[in-house]
């Protein structure tokens, strides 16, 4: 009978809460439903609308002056093409002549010196983009051009209201397209499988290497009679100040998930460490700009319960929308949490459907309770169960199997 195996690893934690959920899902009065919100126009839509009119009209404009002087080319006797002689001597030359027949159909050629293309001006003087005017596009909505910075403050006034819409519908289509897929460091690097939530109940982190094996590798690699690192082959530190000496070499090369995982044992006091808070946040800081998706969650926590810095729910946000965008799970059901707190049921659903899919068990009973509630729909509360259900089935594993039946 094989005898479980005693880790000499960290614990699977990631970041002071990675496992803390703000809230929690309670009945909603039946009465209140979700609705979709129903997409219109805006207001720089129809500005744009009178430009291209304004174009089309300059277009015909020019049409017509070039009739006008095809008339008097008939008048005065003068070929379309220019003289006969001019046509004779293009005839003889190595350029083939141009085909008359077009012209008696009324074809011409292509008049290159009108400016623009009609269907773009700048939304505040109406000029015609061309070669020499280059139009530029508002970078907050992308809805409107201008020919430069003293059209676009001089149509600000008008504009602001339209691009401050269209640049939140921009966000928000941005946030909820992106992080659909769980980032690297949620997958086993061993058996490549994405580790099953919370990862700190299935996992151990290796301070050597800063990876998650999961419980299954670690179980096989002990059958094997391998009892180092199952990834890196290092032999386990056999006590805290042994771990945190691995832990500060790799900080020194600026690993980003040696300085997270630093900040987290000053947040918890750990590795005999005296707990600070104000440390840890520095370190996470650091973390998420070396590029740490856990240090971004991390911080989001500290900025929503105000834990060594002040407290600040819009940050908070704006960290946990990061991390969201990048696949963390627990942000994104965050961000949930927050959009139903604000009564935005139907974003908050986007949000939990996003997370349960991923394989997250908590959004798939907060969608139950707003299900239950009146502000979700059987056919959403459907989706998070099937999403949640293949994201389960993607985890299995038999070596995982085996490690839940010895105990892990």
């Amino acid at each position: 009978m094989l005898i479980p195996i005693t880790r000499g690893v960290e614990t699977g934690q990631a970041g002071m809460a990675q496992h803390e959920r703000i809230g929690r899902p309670s009945h909603l009065p039946a009465d209140q439903v979700i609705t979709s919100p129903q997409p219109s126009a805006s207001p720089a839509f129809f500005s744009s609308l009178k430009y291209i009119g304004e174009g089309k009209e300059r277009s015909l404009r020019s049409v017509s002056l070039r009739h006008h002087d095809a008339k008097s080319r008939r008048a005065t006797g003068q070929r379309r093409f220019g003289s006969p002689k001019a046509v004779e001597a293009t005839a003889t030359s190595d350029t083939p002549a141009p085909d008359r027949s077009e012209a008696k159909r009324g074809e011409r050629p292509t008049d290159t010196t009108i400016a623009g293309d009609g269907d773009e001006a700048c939304a505040n003087c109406g000029k015609q983009g061309s070669d020499t005017v280059k139009l530029r596009k508002c970078t907050a909505c992308r809805l409107v051009k201008y020919c430069g910075v003293v059209c676009q403050r001089a149509h600000r006034k008008q504009h602001k209201k339209a691009c401050k819409q269209r640049a939140a519908e921009l966000k928000d289509e941005q946030l909820y397209s992106q992080g659909h897929e769980r980032p690297e460091g949620d997958f086993c690097p061993i058996c490549t499988l994405p580790i099953p939530l919370p990862m700190g109940e299935h996992s151990g982190f290796n301070v050597c290497c800063m990876k998650k094996i999961c419980d299954g590798c670690h179980v096989a690699a002990g059958k094997r009679g391998m009892f180092d690192c199952a990834f890196c082959r290092t032999r386990y530190p056999g006590n805290d100040a042994d771990k945190l000496a691995m832990v500060q070499v790799r900080v020194a090369k600026k690993d980003p998930e040696a300085i997270y995982h630093l900040g987290t044992k000053y947040c918890h006091g750990e590795l005999g460490l005296q707990k600070d808070m104000r440390k840890a946040v520095e370190l996470w800081s650091e973390a998420a700009e070396l590029g740490s998706i856990d240090a971004l969650y991390s911080l989001g926590v500290a900025y929503h319960r105000g834990d060594g810095v002040q407290q600040d729910r819009a940050i908070a946000v704006e960290l946990y929308r990061k991390a969201a965008m990048k696949g963390h799970v627990d942000g994104r059901h965050n961000l949930g949490c927050f959009e139903r707190e604000k009564g935005n049921y139907n974003h908050a659903v986007k949000h939990f459907l996003i997370s349960a899919k991923m394989g997250d068990k908590k959004s798939v009973e907060t969608i139950k309770m707003l299900f239950m509630g009146g502000l979700a729909t059987k056919k959403q509360y459907a989706e998070a169960m099937r999403g949640h259900q293949d994201a389960a089935e993607e985890m299995k594993s038999h070596d995982r199997d085996e490690a839940k039946r010895l105990g892990y």
